[in-house]
């Protein structure tokens, strides 16, 4: 048995909830958490990949840039999605020139889709 002293600890960088998260994988098996290690790798690239993909279109399309910045407005968990929407997308609310812009992607297989809903003086 390998001594305690080896036992890696949490990184202290991480806010509450990640360190509460692994903490409860700590008893794991070294399979399962071998598993989650190559899951959180492919999450972390995919993550990666979806920003360089947002800082291309922000390239090409100005408009763009004005989603491509900070995430914006809080959305309340009562937050309807539209029909066509999954409720597992990401939702980036921002207010330009007085209109507000919902902001929706998610992923569907191996693409990133998207949709853009304008709100304009509360109604949509």
């Amino acid at each position: 048995m390998t001594n305690d002293r080896d036992r890696p600890t949490l990184p202290s960088d991480l806010d509450r909830d990640a360190r509460e998260a692994l903490a409860r994988l700590e008893d794991r098996d070294a399979d399962d958490l071998r598993a989650i290690a190559a899951y959180l790798e492919e999450l972390a690239e995919w993550t990666e990949s979806a920003a360089d993909d947002s800082d291309e279109r922000a390239e090409t399309d100005p408009a763009a840039s004005d989603r491509s910045g900070d995430a914006g407005d809080e959305i309340g968990d009562d937050h309807e999605y539209p029909k066509d929407v999954p409720d597992r997308a990401t939702v980036t609310v921002k207010e330009i020139a007085g209109t507000t812009y919902y902001y929706y992607q998610w992923r569907d297989g191996d693409r990133i889709e998207s949709k853009t809903v304008q709100r304009k003086n509360g109604s949509w």
